[in-house]
């Protein structure tokens, strides 16, 4: 397919010859990890890889140009527009709708579509629901049913403009040609979920101003158009006071924040053989299961939990619970489990409570 595109494109022989041996290469790495197994995909590309979307809007095209364009011409579907993965189609019931699919599906079978027809003259095609009237097409904005009215809180730490844009899909309810009541609809949604995230009306209301004036706007001036965009790492508040000394510039500030879950989650470790990070010890007794961290090597902390028991000393939740009860421990090949490797700070707290809690579910 990538070769009838390129055959079409003013590259020579050569060039076309050096983007398929590129696209090859980078197509094959569609390896994945799943439970401590390396797999590779047999069919489709690498979820997450940068050129994944373009290949894949490359096969839309050509089945398009291949199958599609000739049953638009031969009036066997009457209208046809494509976004992605969502489809919609017109065909004044010339060609039975489920005759449609079996067509189409029959395309590829590793590529399967699904049909929604049209119910009460009204059908969604992506955010908008399309009311077929007697004379003229009716347009409202549509939600999934999956949809929730959670946003960034109001009081969260981010920057303001961070909070604010899950709310400039108001445009959308300026900008479409609605009716008035669909309208009001809308503005009443948007009311609610600010409300329920801890948004002051006045705000959401000063946005919407804000927006139907810059839809009045004319042309970006050349200022406007002359600027530039430099990345800040919001802390809190006061960062403000620094970003105020590039008012009046042509330099953009666009805030990135620290509090990212992955930030906290994600680190390798120091030492691969011996790790820092979770681990849980196992009474030989009763099976219960204890939770703890440790900095160093998760081996260094197993003798001291060891010691402790032998000598008496109370001075963890496991040496006290092997003593009161009388019960037993074991070697560390089964009483010692890492359950997470990972360096000492704040993501060593966040997993060591994710664990505990994990474990305190199941007890």
């Amino acid at each position: 397919m990538a070769k009838f595109w390129l055959h079409k494109s003013l590259n020579n022989e050569e060039m076309n010859g050096q983007i398929i041996l590129l696209l090859n290469t980078v197509v094959e790495q569609n390896y994945f990890q799943y439970n401590d197994q390396f797999f590779k995909l047999a069919k489709g590309t690498a979820m997450g890889s940068p050129i994944s979307g373009t290949i894949a809007e490359i096969y839309l095209q050509h089945t398009e140009n291949e199958y599609i364009k000739q049953w638009l011409d031969s009036k066997e579907i009457c209208y046809y527009k494509c976004y992605v993965d969502d489809i919609i189609l017109y065909n004044q019931n010339k060609t039975q709708a489920e005759q449609i699919l079996h067509n189409i599906n029959r395309i590829d079978e590793n590529l399967q579509y699904k049909i929604t027809t049209k119910e009460h003259r009204s059908i969604n095609f992506l955010d908008l629901t399309i009311h077929r009237k007697e004379n003229n097409i009716d347009i409202s904005i549509y939600s999934k049913a999956t949809n929730t009215d959670t946003t960034i809180h109001y009081l969260s730490n981010h920057p303001f403009e961070q909070k604010i844009a899950a709310f400039r899909y108001i445009n959308r309810m300026i900008t479409l040609s609605i009716s008035q009541a669909n309208r009001n609809m809308e503005w009443a949604t948007i009311i609610s979920t600010a409300k329920n995230n801890g948004f002051p009306e006045n705000i959401i209301r000063n946005l919407r101003t804000k927006l139907a004036l810059k839809k009045q706007k004319q042309k970006p001036t050349t200022k406007e158009l002359n600027q530039k965009w430099v990345p800040f790492t919001f802390f809190g508040p006061a960062i403000r006071r620094i970003i105020n000394l590039f008012k009046g510039s042509n330099i953009k500030i666009a805030f990135r924040t620290t509090n990212m879950i992955h930030k906290q989650l994600s680190k390798e470790p120091f030492n691969i053989q011996n790790p820092s990070g979770i681990y849980k010890l196992k009474c030989n007794t009763c099976n219960k299961i204890y939770v703890g961290q440790s900095g160093r090597a998760i081996d260094i902390r197993y003798k001291e939990q060891i010691r402790y028991v032998r000598t008496n000393n109370p001075q963890s939740a496991y040496a006290i619970h092997i003593l009161q009860n009388r019960h037993e421990y074991g070697p560390s090949n089964n009483t010692l489990q890492l359950l997470k490797a990972c360096t000492k700070g704040m993501r060593m707290n966040c997993w060591e409570a994710m664990y505990i809690q994990k474990f305190h579910q199941k007890e």
